[in-house]
């Protein structure tokens, strides 16, 4: 990828759909929150493809698979797990084939609840789930996306589970609230980033930040591209939630206030751009539009 190169993400699959009118209920985080969203796939799947072909036409160049709550805990057995996974990498990757260059990515999500490291099973317990879901989007998608992993931890099992299906691999860690720039765990950045045992040309080929206030984005993301060896890019697709646990989206954050924060990190040398919950095509529009016109946009 040229330095000036920049890889646009979608924003948050389960909120647009939410938009369209695909239930979401429950407490910020918690494991049922976006059942009828992982079911969507199966029941309601031209919704689904309608989502990702409206970010796609936002300018999106990725599509992450619209299968954040399809694991064990939320779905049921592993045999629905992987019939719903299934069913959202077809989905995915029916729209993306429509655009020239655009790329899939399969989401490997937290197991249980979000934000909750305190929730985060077993080495053993991540290491067999995490391989059922990469195995089942891995056929799907172009890289591989272990996506809002609270804890170093449960980063590692998942980017150890995904690298086995040979696809390039992306880690993004959820940032505290707080104000220091550390993960949910409370984690440095410097200790999340050990553990990976990071190396030009090994199975990790990017280090991000999700689903986290873009104000602590600011604070963490300077460590990361300080951190990450040359050849390993960096990026973040914060949220648009209020923050302190509140579900509301913040009134703030418009597109335009999306796109200038992107420009910034993307200035730091962060080059794979998007948004999470709360963040929709308008904001992809407007970031597409900020940040190409100053630094380009990576060729298919």
């Amino acid at each position: 990828m040229a330095t000036s190169d920049i890889i646009i993400l979608d924003g948050g699959m389960g909120h647009l759909l939410r938009r369209k009118g695909i239930e979401v209920k429950g407490e910020l985080g918690s494991s049922e929150r976006f059942l009828g969203v992982a079911m969507a796939n199966i029941e309601q799947p031209s919704i689904v493809q309608e989502a990702h072909e409206e970010y796609l036409k936002a300018g999106a160049q990725v599509i992450t698979t619209n299968s954040y709550a399809c694991v064990p805990s939320i779905v049921g057995n592993d045999e629905r797990t992987i019939e719903v996974i299934r069913a959202a990498g077809k989905i995915a990757r029916a729209a993306a084939d429509k655009y020239p260059g655009a790329m899939v990515a399969g989401s490997l999500p937290p197991l249980h609840e979000s934000y909750r490291p305190d929730r985060v099973g077993s080495d053993a317990e991540n290491i067999k789930e995490y391989r059922l879901i990469a195995e089942a989007i891995a056929p799907f998608s172009d890289v591989l996306l272990c996506e809002t992993m609270s804890c170093a931890r449960e980063a590692a099992a998942a980017a150890k589970a995904a690298s086995v299906t040979g696809k390039p691999v992306w880690v993004s860690w959820a940032l505290s609230d707080d104000s220091s720039g550390n993960l949910v765990s409370g984690e440095t950045v410097e200790e999340a980033v050990k553990v990976l045992d990071l190396k030009k040309g090994g199975p990790v080929a990017a280090c991000l930040f999700n689903c986290s206030l873009p104000e602590c984005v600011d604070l963490a993301l300077p460590k990361l591209q300080k951190l990450v060896p040359k050849g390993i890019a960096t990026g973040a697709y914060a949220n648009g939630f209020c923050g302190g646990g509140i579900s509301e989206y913040r009134a703030d954050l418009t597109p335009q206030m999306y796109a200038h924060r992107c420009q910034q990190w993307a200035r730091g040398g962060s080059r794979i751009l998007g948004g999470c919950c709360g963040v929709f095509p308008e904001h992809i529009v407007a970031m597409c539009s900020t940040c190409i016109s100053e630094h380009g946009v990576r060729g298919a």
